[in-house]
């Protein structure tokens, strides 16, 4: 194929993408961290901001926090108000999973070939992207990385141009991963501006900052098997015997461990529905042979028996629920 059939195929893969991206609903992270200058150490932490919450894809990049569905959301994930400021929109950094939502194609920007790269194990195209003269303000300028067998987008680098001082666009790194076949959905943004070291930045007033958003769980109604509504069950040649010659009432210790342990997996399932906590997997049964080792090292009988579980946010956080501990991604 020449450079302009390749073109043509990756303005048509991008815009068959926006519209695809509009019947999910992903989770969305952002994390930003502002930077302040400091005589020993360069560039130091100067407060941050965090967000939660659910994209509406569907209406563009409208943006509902999770904290509205329950008080607690609030006071673990974080207040939705408080993520406000003169400086952040959140729904800007969902932006960035798009190239140019006002349309990406030849009328409006120059694309020109550069070399072939490896992304990982992805073989890609690189190509340089800019705006033609008067296409408008909020087009986009930098390098574009496309696999090289459906000329889907795996990664842009670059920015939104069109900044004035009521409002600025950000320097920023999106990525995307193969989620299946003919399938590439926005996963990461890295995004940065401004530095402790810029007298321009100091003299706007702006803080420096970097910042990193996450998007998971773009297919939730999915997780959960479905095995009880397809398992089969076989009859054995002999009639059951459903007479025990012990009694099955439990205890009042036993009965209180088992509301306990039925309260843990409401919980459990709960988060798992809307995406907080990871399906069970491989990565559950490492931390449980963890936990079983601590307990057998230390003479530890526990009852119930201790489970791990991992919740899907980047930040450093655990907690337990019952004999459930729960420790985050991060």
């Amino acid at each position: 194929m020449t450079v302009s059939e390749v073109i043509d195929k990756i303005v048509s893969q991008e815009q068959v993408e926006v519209q695809l991206l509009r019947q999910y609903s992903p989770l969305v992270e952002t994390y930003i961290q502002n930077v302040r200058p400091d005589k020993q150490f360069g560039a130091v932490p100067d407060g941050d901001k965090y967000f939660l919450g659910r994209a509406e894809l569907g209406k563009g990049v409208e943006l509902e926090p999770l904290e509205h569905e329950s008080g607690m959301k609030r006071k673990v994930f974080g207040s939705w108000a408080s993520f406000f400021s003169t400086e952040f929109v959140p729904r800007g950094f969902l932006q960035m999973i798009y190239l140019d939502m006002n349309g990406f194609d030849r009328q409006h920007y120059k694309i020109e070939y550069l070399r072939r790269e490896f992304l990982g194990e992805v073989r890609c195209l690189v190509f340089d992207v800019d705006p033609l003269p008067k296409a408008g303000k909020g087009r986009f300028v930098g390098r574009i990385w496309v696999e090289d067998q459906d000329f889907h987008l795996v990664r842009f680098n670059g920015a939104y141009g069109g900044s004035s001082l009521t409002s600025s666009y950000f320097n920023f790194d999106s990525w995307r991963t193969n989620s299946g076949k003919n399938l590439w959905l926005p996963a990461f943004i890295y995004s940065e501006q401004g530095s402790v070291r810029d007298a321009k930045t100091r003299r706007l007033g702006f803080k420096a900052f970097r910042a990193q958003t996450r998007l998971w769980g773009y297919d939730l109604g999915n997780v959960r098997e479905e095995q009880e509504l397809s398992k089969v069950l076989v009859e054995g040649p002999y009639p059951v015997n459903d007479q025990s010659e012990t009694a099955n009432d439990y205890s009042p210790f036993q009965a209180e461990r088992s509301w306990g342990r039925q309260a843990e997996d409401n919980v459990t399932e709960r988060l798992e529905r809307q995406g907080l906590i990871a399906p069970h997997g491989e990565v559950d049964k490492v931390l449980d042979t963890v936990v079983n080792n601590l307990e057998v090292t230390n003479n530890l009988d526990l009852q119930p028996e201790v489970r791990c579980r991992v919740l899907m946010t980047s930040t450093l956080e655990s907690f337990t629920m019952g004999h459930t501990i729960v420790l985050s991604r991060g």
